[in-house]
């Protein structure tokens, strides 16, 4: 798949909110980096595994979902970039915004990197 096709189906997944088939079908397990210096709790982690685990923590904190936007993806050689937004209420009653770009490397067809910038 080049990585246009790549990221068609990526969009695709996100809207579907289809995360666990993206990572299992798109990510490479073990090398997967996921980056997100803002997070004082997951800033780098690396590996299918841990990104799961890192999911699995922050929707233990939301108690509900108001409305999750994926735009259009942008591709290069071997970067997409997605804009991402979301609405949603943490368990403890406070609303919170993301408004975030998402960028992913492409090698060997399978996401290496993850990288979120908000």
């Amino acid at each position: 798949m080049t990585t246009v096709q790549i990221a068609e189906k990526l969009t695709s997944l996100l809207r579907e909110g289809k995360f666990e088939e993206i990572y299992d079908t798109m990510f490479d397990q073990e090398n997967v980096n996921h980056i997100e210096p803002q997070s004082p709790y997951f800033p780098d982690i690396t590996g299918v595994k841990a990104i799961k685990e890192k999911d699995s923590v922050m929707a233990g904190n939301i108690a509900e979902v108001h409305a999750l936007e994926v735009g259009d993806a942008i591709t290069s050689k071997d970067f997409i970039a997605l804009p991402y937004k979301m609405s949603f209420t943490m368990k403890d009653g406070n609303k919170a915004e993301l408004d975030e770009l998402i960028v992913y490397q492409v090698k060997n067809e399978k996401i290496i990197l993850e990288q979120f910038f908000y």
